[in-house]
């Protein structure tokens, strides 16, 4: 049929499969994961953001990274974080640089302290929140300082102008 002899055999041309070419992952994308197999007891920071699938007893430290605890992740610490997720179980405070996400399936007993505070419904949280951006802060503790100044100072005036002139 077609012309083609019985004997011949067909050609094939052998082609090279493509082998996948890696894609580099632009450094903030880079993420570390704690697997769920692992528990970690003490200081825990980085400099790359960060998933938690596993359990932390301690504090946890990347200031310039994100913080994701995982759905299997269990944190008994403290966060200081750039910007931290919880869709696991936290007992501890939450100290977020830019944001704190509570994802509904979250559970938190402890303080949320950010500048941005998400709590979804169905998610469980047991404690405060303070939204004061940081200059607000700033400026409130300096004016507490200053009254606190004000406050000393206010008896010593009062004792030197309140004697009798003789």
């Amino acid at each position: 049929m077609w012309n083609k002899s019985e004997s011949e055999p067909e050609e094939y041309e052998a082609k090279p499969e493509p082998t996948p070419t890696p894609r580099p992952s632009p450094p903030s994308d880079r993420q570390a994961v704690l697997g769920p197999s692992i528990t970690i007891k003490g200081t825990l920071s980085g400099q790359e953001d960060f998933l938690i699938e596993g359990k932390v007893q301690g504090e946890v430290s990347f200031k310039q990274h994100a913080v994701t605890v995982g759905k299997r992740g269990r944190v008994d610490a403290d966060l200081y974080c750039k910007q931290i997720f919880v869709e696991g179980e936290v007992q501890g405070n939450l100290y977020g640089q830019e944001i704190v996400v509570i994802r509904k399936s979250g559970k938190v007993h402890g303080n949320a302290t950010a500048p941005r505070v998400n709590i979804e419904d169905g998610a469980q949280f047991h404690g405060a929140v303070d939204m004061q951006p940081n200059e607000d802060k700033q400026n409130i503790a300096a004016a507490v300082r200053q009254r606190k100044e004000q406050k000393e100072e206010q008896p010593h005036q009062q004792k030197l102008s309140g004697g009798k002139a003789g």
